[in-house]
Order: C-alpha cells, then structure tokens, then sequence
C-alpha cells in the first residue's frame, strides 16, 4: 500500500489494483456516507471508520491545482458545484450538518472531476435553528472565513449553517481566478463586502452573467440566511 495523504485525522492508501482507502482514526458515519453518494462504487465499513473504491486517478486538491493549473477554470468550477456543492446540500438535507468551511487542503479530487470535503475537524451538527456553534478559534488561513466568522471576537461563535456557502462561493471564485487569493486577501483587510469585490474580480471573465456567475453572487450574499447553492 502505498500513502497518498494523510492528516491528524485520516489517512488516504492505494494498492497497486488502483483500490483507494480512506481510513478515519475516528468513526465517522456522516461524513463518510456523504462520499459514497458520488464516489460510484465505493463501500463502507460496518464501523464507519473505513471507505473503500477503486480509481484510476486520486490526489489531494493541492497537488491538483499544481498539476492542472492551466486547465482550471469554468469546467472546475462547475464540477465543484456538482460535487462538493451537492456534498454540502446532502449534509444538510439528510444529515442536518455541515461544514463551517472548505479549506483547500482537506478536498480531494476522484477522476479530476470529483470535488469533495474530507475536512473533519470542520464539520458541525446543525441545530434546530439552523446554526452551528463555533467553540474553538480557527485562522482565516484554515479556510475561506464568512464574514460573520471574519467578524467575530469571541468564543462560543453562534452562526448559520449557511457560513458553508460563502466558503463555497470564495473557492469558487479562487478556482476562476487562477487560484490566485489576492480577492480573499483585500476582503479579509478591507471593509468592502465581497460581492462588491467578486463582481470587480470578473467583470471581464468569460462566465459574466452566466447561470455559474449568478449562483457564485449568491453564495457571498452578506446575509447568510439568504445565502443559495442553485443553478437557475
């Protein structure tokens, strides 16, 4: 077996038949069925700590933006929303959690066209008003902070579940713009909001005015509770 990744709380192994495993050093039932809903094939163990597949290709998203730097763009985005939009939809519809974020370091890549989050330490149970409790502090480079996180000045942290989809929307937007974070840096230094800078950062870009570019709009809504993962 060889180590494709591994973190604090996982760890990701492959044989040499392309069989993939993703074994948690904690049970994680959640988290795990999330991923057998787009990984085609893939089986869980009884205990929940272990997901298995076959793949012919898996990498960390790190090394895939490296590796396909020139080919991210509009398709990247777009299988984003699918996969890792659509994790993120599941987690609250069936499971009624979420991810208080998605850090580009926990999202693996199947088949380069499967997004999805790995992230445990970011995952949260959604309460019956639709919030999620922040108890311990995170930096704004553990991943793409809302601006209800981005304002915050003390723990415990009360917000809607919806802080997922501006994170969202900031990958999004990072992935369009070449993985270039110059967006993310002026917004977490300056007052303007990010829908003021998301439509300066592409007036000029191909999706304008597209179903993509109105759903990332409404990912960074100010207001979280008005907040869409929806292409229309």
């Amino acid at each position: 077996m060889s180590e494709i990744y591994s973190n604090n709380h996982l760890k990701i192994t492959k044989n040499i038949n392309n069989i993939f495993r993703i074994e948690l050093k904690n049970s994680n039932p959640v988290l795990l069925l999330s991923l057998t809903k787009f990984i085609k094939g893939s089986t869980c163990s009884d205990d929940y700590l272990l997901l298995t597949f076959k793949s012919y290709d898996v990498q960390m998203f790190t090394s895939y933006k490296e590796n396909y730097k020139k080919k991210l763009g509009i398709n990247t985005a777009a299988n984003m929303v699918a996969t890792l939009g659509g994790q993120i939809n599941m987690l609250y519809n069936e499971y009624s959690a979420t991810f208080l974020g998605v850090n580009t370091e926990n999202i693996i890549v199947i088949n380069c066209n499967i997004f999805l989050s790995l992230d445990v330490e970011l995952m949260r149970e959604i309460d019956e008003q639709n919030n999620v409790t922040i108890f311990t502090p995170f930096t704004s480079s553990d991943f793409f902070f809302s601006p209800e996180i981005k304002i915050a000045t003390k723990l415990p942290l009360v917000i809607h579940y919806k802080t997922s989809y501006f994170s969202l929307g900031c990958l999004l937007l990072y992935v369009l713009l070449s993985c270039d974070d110059a967006f993310y840096k002026e917004y977490l230094m300056n007052s303007e909001n990010m829908e003021q800078l998301f439509k300066k950062y592409l007036e000029n870009h191909p999706i304008k005015d597209t179903k993509l570019y109105w759903l990332i709009s409404r990912c960074l809504v100010e207001e979280p509770e008005k907040r869409s993962i929806l292409f229309i």
